[in-house]
Parts: C-alpha cells; structure tokens; sequence
C-alpha cells in the first residue's frame, strides 16, 4: 500500500510531544510504500526541536528507501493543486492533496481536521492515525 503520511504524524512520533498511535503508525507505515514531499518534510522539520532532526532523517532513510527520500514540490502537476484549491481546499492542503494523487497513494494519514472532514469524493482514503491502525493494521503487527 503506498502512503503519504502528513507532516503531524511524524512530529507526534518523533518529537518531545509524543502520541502513542503516531508512534505506532511510523513503525508499520514502514512496510509500506512511503512517500513524502518536500513541503511535508519542511514543515517537520519547522517544528520538531532540532535534537530531532536526526531522528527524521534516520526515519527517511530506512522507511522511504530511495535516494533522494524526498520528492521535490516542482514535480507535483499544478493542475491537479489548482483543482483542490477550488473544490476549497487551502493552498498548503491543497499542494499535499495534490502530490498525493500524482503518487498514486492509496492512503493520507493525517490528524488534520480539514483533511479528515473532505473525504468524499477523493481518489485516495483519509484516516488518522489511530483509524488507520484499526483499519489496515492487525493488533499482532502493533508490537
């Protein structure tokens, strides 16, 4: 399954302010198809203290896999983008719904509350952490 998992899942799995299901959802979204922009990766990184920047990076490197791990923006199609932003979506939400679509995820993963209110109607499924886990991942795979 491939997935983009939006920029608060990795700061709740990785910075001082854990939640326990974030946590989870970066050891199992490892198994799968991970994929990440530069404009996810950013954000991360503008909030995560800096003693946890090593901890993302390390993260990408074994979870992603390919070199480089990080997409950059100028590859996302601007129409796709612009097409978001008129069904109402915010610009920043919009860009990440887009590059979402263009990989061809199966899967968003996110604990923002915009994303997880649109989902009717989207080419990918929406869930948050905690959904996700319940829905993809059996209570074995959690340990």
């Amino acid at each position: 399954m491939r997935l983009v998992l939006d920029a608060n899942e990795y700061i709740f799995g990785l910075g001082p302010k854990r939640a326990p299901e974030c946590e989870q959802l970066l050891q199992v979204a490892a198994r799968h198809d991970l994929r990440i922009c530069r404009t996810i990766a950013r954000e991360v990184l503008d909030n995560l203290p800096p003693d946890a920047h090593p901890r993302f990076f390390a993260y990408l490197s074994e979870a992603v896999g390919v070199v480089p791990p990080i997409d950059e923006d100028f590859v996302i199609p601007f129409d796709l983008g612009m097409g978001y932003e008129a069904m109402g979506f915010k610009p920043a939400d919009a860009l990440i719904a887009a590059y979402v679509e263009s990989v061809e995820a199966d899967v968003l993963v996110s604990e923002n509350r915009h994303f997880l209110a649109r989902t009717v109607g989207l080419p990918f499924a929406v869930h948050d952490a905690k959904s996700f886990l319940e829905t993809f991942e059996p209570p074995a795979a959690l340990t």
